[in-house]
């Protein structure tokens, strides 16, 4: 994802008080930071003591937790979509930190530098005791440039992410806040690969080119559950709905990932994606390598 974070530079308070800048938008006296990130994965060694989620596949990514069908027939993937909470993020470290959730097709494959994709993303600005927390949510296909979306966004709020095909090479991206009963949503025209579909927490990159070092420090947060997710493989009009499969399912000639996030060095687990739930649609996102029970959604 190529993010631009806004938080508010003159609204600050103490850790224990944060205060808040939603939606996208700046509030007044607001500063504008611009954080460059690449958006697909970032593939890392598979650390020895990870044991794979049943019939997935373990991976392990500096940029990603969470699961992702993968093929290797080109569009395959159509649409995705998940439910998932905004979460409280617990500001740990001074200077920025960042947390995103979001939902996409592609990016996931090596070499495929297509992804599709929106969702909702937390940035902490923390300087001496003093914390302000941004929420916004937000749509990008590489290589462009993320587009913040018009829609106010709080921790706790239950958050629906859409990316839908609705004709060849066009694709719907919208956010829904379910708590408050309000969407954004843009349409693009974009070649999208079609091998993947995913649910994800990621931490951003602050600085191109994106490599593992210009990873920015990933926010602290209570545990995110992800669900009910499902993906379809039908193109079809906006406003009809495709036939959808559970996100985590397995199914013949797919492969399912289970994704964990590694530190800068490869040398410890900083995120870790539960089992999925007993319907196959959802998860829970943990912060360290202890993988957390799966939900029931």
């Amino acid at each position: 994802m190529k993010r631009q974070v806004l938080w508010a530079a003159s609204a600050v308070v103490s850790c224990a008080s944060i205060a808040l800048a939603a939606g996208g938008t700046s509030v007044a006296g607001a500063a504008v930071a611009s954080t460059v990130v690449s958006g697909t994965r970032i593939a890392t060694p598979l650390p020895p003591h990870l044991h794979a989620t049943r019939g997935a596949i373990d991976e392990s990514s500096s940029n990603w937790s969470g699961y992702a069908q993968v093929s290797t027939t080109p569009d395959t993937f159509a649409q995705v979509t998940d439910t998932f909470v905004v979460p409280t993020v617990v500001p740990s470290a001074r200077g920025n930190q960042y947390v995103a959730d979001w939902v996409g097709i592609g990016g996931y494959t090596g070499g495929d530098s297509t992804l599709v994709q929106d969702g909702i993303q937390a940035v902490i600005h923390t300087r001496g005791h003093h914390s302000t927390v941004t929420y916004d949510a937000w749509t990008e296909h590489l290589p462009r440039d993320e587009k913040p979306l018009a829609l106010t966004v709080s921790a706790g709020d239950t958050v629906t992410a859409i990316v839908q095909e609705t004709a060849t090479d066009t694709w719907l991206m919208e956010v829904v806040d379910d708590t408050t009963n309000l969407n954004a949503a843009t349409t693009v025209h974009y070649v999208a690969s079609g091998l993947s579909a995913e649910a994800i927490m990621e931490r951003p990159c602050v600085r191109a080119p994106c490599r593992t070092q210009d990873l920015a420090h990933l926010a602290q947060t209570s545990n995110e559950t992800f669900g009910p997710g499902s993906y379809s493989t039908e193109v079809l009009p906006a406003g009809q709905t495709p036939t959808e499969e559970p996100l985590l399912a397995l199914v013949a000639d797919q492969t399912l990932a289970d994704i964990v996030m590694t530190n800068n060095s490869d040398s410890s687990t900083i995120a870790t994606p539960s089992p999925p739930s007993s319907e196959q649609d959802g998860f829970v996102v943990a912060d360290g390598a202890e993988p957390p029970l799966a939900p029931n959604v």
